[in-house]
């Protein structure tokens, strides 16, 4: 099998799985934007890490995910920036 026919299978099972187990996996909030050679990123929501690793591990080895966080400057990131300020 190629490499994009195992890639369109595994992504209509993972839309089957999430269809089927929406608590067990991230809510995709955006739709994968590649930025070329082989490389994306995606913005996802996830309410904890058990549904990181799902993710994670339903793609792997076919794709390696590197997930990085991404705050939301609310009032408990204000109150945290205020007792941890940079160093500068």
């Amino acid at each position: 099998m190629e490499d994009w026919d195992k890639e369109q299978e595994l992504a209509q099972k993972m839309q089957k799985e999430i269809a089927e187990n929406p608590k067990l996996f991230p809510k995709m909030l955006t739709p994968t934007c590649f930025t070329g050679r082989c490389k994306g990123f995606r913005i996802i929501e996830a309410e904890n890490e058990e549904q990181l690793m799902n993710l994670i591990l339903f793609w792997w080895p076919t794709e390696d995910w590197k997930l990085e966080p991404f705050l939301e400057a609310n009032e408990n990131f204000q109150k945290a920036w205020q007792k941890w300020p940079p160093k500068r």
